[in-house]
């Protein structure tokens, strides 16, 4: 944990066990109120730490959706958000086994396991050439909440099988609400998602270098960014987005900057009116 001002570190939190495969930490964040830190790893665990002393307050471990692990063996946890709910206490966290787990942060509990991947009959493996057999890319790489403006129970998962999955917390266990899917599915994989401040709208960066736009009400894909060469040797590593406010107070505009494999960093503009304006028609 630094000190971004003084380039300073301020803490180093130590207890994730990495694996012999060069496992880690995957992503951090703080909760909202700013009193706790939280961590991923490799280890298949999400820890909660005090920032102030380093403690380890609490340990999610979760089990494992993949049929082929036995024991004490674990899938790594991928990535992370946090500001879920109506009191913010929900966090998620993206695995290689294809699910994501939320977890009550206060009430130190588990709250749902989203199973983004069906899993395959006969064990998590596809037939290739010559008859072999090969492990299926079955990871989620991307998750967030919507804004309480929107829906406090929904959030998104997206997969390394290029589908975004719209998912209410409102049922027990969490329900599927919209499978967000592109025509063939000729698009790789989801690297990132961010959903809109005010309108049940999710923009989606895919390892194909595109950026995509979702309706989460219906699945719809609203919108397309590309921008250049289109292909999963430019994929889109991060993206980040700002919403630009109007006169009405609504977030009409956003600048999109993303990072990719090429070395570049791209800029997107575009008129979210408009673009639902067309939507509709």
């Amino acid at each position: 944990m630094y000190h971004l001002p003084s380039s300073k570190c301020l803490q180093v939190f130590v207890g994730h066990e990495c694996n012999g495969d060069g496992g880690g930490v995957t992503s951090g964040a703080f909760t909202p109120d700013g009193k706790f830190a939280l961590t991923i790893g490799m280890d298949g665990t999400m820890r909660i730490w005090a920032p102030r002393t380093g403690v380890c307050r609490h340990v999610f471990k979760f089990h494992s959706n993949d049929a082929n692990l036995e024991g004490n063996e674990f899938k790594g946890l991928t990535c992370l958000a946090v500001d879920g709910g109506l009191d913010g206490q929900l966090a998620v966290a993206g695995g290689e086994d294809g699910c994501a787990q939320v977890v009550h942060l206060q009430g130190k509990k588990i709250v749902a396991t989203l199973h983004h991947f069906d899993a395959p009959q006969g064990g998590s493996s596809m037939n290739i050439d010559e008859g072999e057999e090969a492990p299926m890319v079955t990871s989620v790489e991307a998750v967030g909440f919507a804004s309480r403006s929107v829906n406090s129970n929904w959030l998104a998962t997206g997969g390394s099988d290029g589908k975004l999955k719209v998912w209410d917390l409102t049922f027990n266990g969490g329900q599927c609400r919209q499978v967000c899917e592109v025509k063939d599915n000729e698009c790789g994989g989801i690297t990132r998602l961010l959903w809109h401040p005010l309108q049940p709208i999710i923009i989606a960066s895919y390892s194909d270098a595109v950026v995509r736009l979702w309706d989460a009400r219906n699945g719809r894909l609203i919108h397309t960014l590309t921008g250049g060469n289109s292909s999963e040797e430019n994929q889109i590593n991060d993206i980040s987005v700002e919403f630009i406010d109007s006169a009405a107070g609504s977030s009409d505009s956003i600048v999109i900057v993303t990072g990719n494999d090429d070395g570049n960093a791209k800029v997107f503009g575009a008129e979210l009116g408009a673009i639902m304006a067309q939507a509709q028609n």
